[in-house]
């Protein structure tokens, strides 16, 4: 632990922050104002909107309540009957009315519906127990679940977990919810990417709630079960809880869910999730309460478009019903370019509404783009001219001075591609862009379903496929749950643009499959009992369970436990071959311990007993969240690079932390061969280290055969190591995926799966004292692999939305650190930095401020924690 100049703490507060306390919920007794402002509703309600609520702890005993939804004001006896049996009950109103001028403020929401103020009511919500409730697309559920959250921080006085399923959700959420914190005084943690530290930094006052991905939240939860801080956790809330039955990251979902419920006290699990199949099982799984809603905010119509005939589906017959025919009027050449009819289906809704064109692969996104906006009339030129002009112009220096041909093309019409060959920059524009109506159009991937909220008036999916996969039922509801934009229009609606031979496969997609009860299985005993192992792994380290026995209780814990025998498998053969692999590959051992037992003809009778515990390697896999198939390989890869480990420059570096699963890359010879002719002769000695010889690479980049000594792998991390270690030398996103030949977005997400797989090479290293220089050399490293940066302008990066550009500006003009910044003024900022916006200078210094005083608060809690039960 590092040592703290607490006076220097103390400096660094007084300049910035109010006086560090905790920040207290004014109690509602009349010694403090309360906003009694009348909230009305710019929401009409749908007529005939039919909620079926059903709240249940057995799913076979369903009760069903018919009734009609209205919004209404969150008046004194809203509060009174959501704050019933809220402790402390004085507290609870006097937040909630915070929080509903928070969300009127920053999210233009002015009421709850009647059934989040129902779910908010349950005795499971009230008593604290296990819940999972589905809602469809843009119906709300998330609010309910901050709503939960929030009591738990501030009225139980525990920390809270919110897993979502993508990094670019979790970063969405964080800026959603940071005004929140500002303002309410929480600690707000992103756990994505590299980001997060384990164990979390204990608070002394203010509680924390992690917004987390998946596998982030399983290693915080690890952590805090080694630590014996699970009693800080008050409740786990995951988004998206369908995931649990997609593959491996579902596997690790299960098991994490597994672990929380093997602690006791037991932290409250919620659950939620617009589409959710074998619910039973679920229920059992998490041993939790169930409430469903039908409610949608805004009515769906769903159709099916086979040439230039519609078909509306029909709910009730599972039929479709011809509907009408489209009136788009095409010439020859138009209907030859665009023979499925997409134009004629988008320009019925744009520019007046909005639309979203789903497609089956990233090319396709582009290529629709273009064919969108080669039929628009040159009027549509003149809409938002001047604010697309200025979304241009954003997204030019968010990519430092460059931007590709389709936006240019594209963006002036109102239209957009969206998808994973951006960056996130570029994503994040967009999605603003189109939320405030300043695009109309956007052709997206399946993605973008799962991904941050846009809401459209029409929904098309350009194919029933997403890729070479035919669509199935679970993606076709994510996808449709974003029809109808609330408060904008009364009606959403999704097309399907189909061909005749599609029609067997889509009809059984729309109407058979819905009813499939099959849809939330447990992945653990796949790819041959990978994640049954990784879970055992996990047990034994953390010292959860160390016998045969406790260990089989486990495994009868899972989802699969509930679901052996429709799926075939047999636990105790699974425990007996994952121990033998994880024995074999000198991950555990075993050890014979002594114990004391009771019997009738001695008091102090010692029988034997074969307790299970980890190795040096099983510990490290642990504790860096290495999967189980590269860990020795891993740990022979650090012994190896220690032994000539170059570190006059970050390019060897950079190969040691480059992950053993990347992409299937095309290695561009051509391009290597160039940038290596650039190289001064100490980057040329990772060659050498390598051995990667010169020739091989010469012989290739014009074609000629060459035999070489290392092998594709090494070749491929080498490879995108130089494509990384361009950006180190600060050179464009746009200018590095031009030169090497790939997507922006491919550039960044290999960028963020080597600052992940550096982090887990941080924390797996730790357990061997022999790998010391990585504890030294990766923790800065890890940071300028986050920001793709140098060290010169790293301090600024942590800035929330500043650019690289922008940040480099601010060091030229002296303000090199973030208290350099916080002290500025911004009319001085204006002056000496080009092109700065007075509100953006502003805003500058205000995030400084912020950060400055959450590290010299992070700072008093570590100097806390290092003092704890000494003083």
């Amino acid at each position: 632990m590092d040592d703290f100049d607490l006076d220097l703490v103390d400096e660094l507060c007084s300049s910035f922050c109010t006086p560090y306390s905790s920040q207290n919920i004014k109690t509602a007794d009349g010694s403090s104002t309360r906003s009694n402002r009348k909230r009305t509703s710019t929401i009409d309600p749908p007529e005939n909107s039919i909620i079926k609520k059903v709240c249940l702890t057995d799913v076979t005993n369903k009760s069903m309540i018919d009734e009609y939804d209205e919004i209404n004001m969150l008046d004194e006896s809203a509060l009174q009957m959501l704050c019933e049996e809220w402790e402390p009950r004085s507290q609870f109103p006097t937040l909630l009315d915070r929080v509903a001028d928070l969300l009127e403020k920053y999210r233009n929401i002015r009421a709850l519906h009647n059934w989040q103020k129902k779910c908010l009511d349950l005795p499971a919500r009230r008593k604290n127990q296990n819940l999972i409730y589905t809602l469809p697309t843009s119906g709300g559920k998330t609010l309910v679940a901050e709503i939960m959250m929030l009591n738990c921080l501030f009225h139980r006085n525990l920390d809270a977990i919110f897993i979502l399923p993508f990094v670019a959700v979790v970063q969405e959420k964080v800026r959603s919810l940071q005004p929140f914190a500002d303002e309410l005084g929480f600690h707000l943690e992103e756990y994505a990417s590299s980001k997060g530290r384990y164990p979390p930094l204990k608070r002394r006052i203010k509680r924390s709630l992690y917004v987390c991905t998946i596998e982030k939240a399983n290693s915080l939860i690890n952590s805090l079960i080694e630590k014996n801080r699970m009693s800080e956790l008050g409740i786990v809330v995951v988004d998206e809880l369908h995931m649990i039955g997609e593959g491996q990251r579902g596997a690790t979902l299960e098991c994490l869910l597994t672990k929380v419920r093997m602690h006791k006290p037991q932290p409250q699990i919620v659950g939620m999730s617009a589409t959710l199949a074998n619910i039973g099982d679920l229920l059992k799984f998490l041993d939790a309460q169930f409430y469903e809603e039908r409610f949608r905010p805004v009515e769906l119509e769903e159709y099916v478009k086979i040439n230039d005939f519609v078909y509306k589906i029909d709910r009730n017959s599972n039929q479709l019903i011809e509907h009408r025919q489209l009136d788009f009027k095409y010439t020859k050449q138009q209907l030859l370019n665009d023979p499925d009819r997409i134009v004629g289906l988008v320009s019925e809704v744009i520019p007046t509404d909005s639309c979203l064109v789903f497609c089956a692969s990233k090319l396709n996104c582009e290529n629709v783009a273009r064919l969108i906006v080669s039929f628009m009339p040159e009027k549509l030129l003149e809409d938002n001219r001047e604010k697309r002009a200025i979304l241009l112009e954003s997204l030019v220096e968010v990519n430092e001075g460059d931007l590709c041909d389709t936006l240019k093309t594209t963006i002036p019409f109102g239209v957009a591609y969206h998808h994973s060959g951006l960056t996130g920059d570029e994503r994040q524009l967009i999605e603003e862009a189109f939320l405030d109506g300043i695009l109309t159009c956007l052709t997206c991937t399946s993605t973008l379903s799962t991904g941050v909220n846009l809401p459209a008036k029409r929904v098309i999916l350009r194919s029933p496929y997403v890729a070479n996969q035919f669509l199935t039922f679970a993606q076709y509801k994510q996808m449709s749950g974003r029809a109808g934009r609330t408060g904008q229009s009364q009606i959403g609606e999704c097309y399907v643009i189909a061909h005749e031979r599609d029609m067997k496969p889509l009809q059984d997609m729309l109407f058979t499959i819905a009813e499939n009860d099959t849809g939330c299985d447990s992945h653990l005993s796949l790819n041959n009992n990978y994640a049954i192992k990784q879970l055992l792994l996990s047990a034994i380290s953390l010292k959860m369970c160390t016998t045969y026995e406790s260990l089989m209780n486990l495994l009868q814990k899972t989802l699969l436990a509930l679901q052996a025998d429709r799926l075939n498998v047999n636990l105790e053969n699974l425990l007996d071959e994952s121990l033998q692999y994880l024995i074999d590959t000198n991950i555990i051992l075993i050890k014979e311990e002594e114990q004391q037992q009771q019997s009738n003809e001695s008091d102090n009778e010692k029988v034997k007993r074969l307790i299970y515990e980890t190795t040096k390697l099983g510990k490290a896999t642990v504790e860096g969240s290495v999967e189980l198939s590269i860990a020795t390989s891993l740990h022979n890869h650090l012994t190896l690079s220690l032994i000539n480990m170059n570190l006059e420059n970050p390019l060897h570096l950079l190969y040691i932390t480059m992950p053993f699963d990347l992409p299937n890359i095309t290695i561009g010879f051509r391009q290597l061969v160039d940038r290596m002719q650039e190289m001064k002769n100490e980057e040329k000695l990772v060659l050498k280290l390598l051995e990667i010889d010169e020739t091989f690479l010469h012989k290739k980049a014009v074609g000629l055969p060459a035999q070489q000594k290392v092998s594709k792998e090494t070749m491929l991390r080498f490879y995108v190591a130089m494509m990384l270690y361009d950006l180190f030398k600060n050179k464009s996103f746009y200018d590095v995926a031009k030169f090497w030949d790939q997507s922006r977005g491919t550039i960044q997400s290999l960028y963020s799966q080597v600052a992940s797989f550096a982090t887990s090479i941080l924390y797996f290293s730790k357990i061997y004292d022999e790998f010391w220089p990585y504890h030294q050399l990766l923790p800065i490293f890890v940071q300028r692999l986050t920001f793709c940066t140098s060290l010169e302008i790293l301090p600024l990066m942590e800035i929330p939305g500043i650019k690289r550009g922008r940040a480099l500006q601010l060091v030229r003009a002296g303000y090199r650190t973030l208290r350099s910044l916080a002290k500025a003024q911004p009319d001085e900022l204006m002056k000496v930095v080009l092109n700065l916006p007075l509100r953006t200078a502003q805003i500058l210094v205000k995030h400084s401020k912020r950060l400055l005083c959450e590290q010299a608060e992070d700072l008093r809690d570590q100097a806390a924690e290092l003092v704890e039960n000494i003083i």
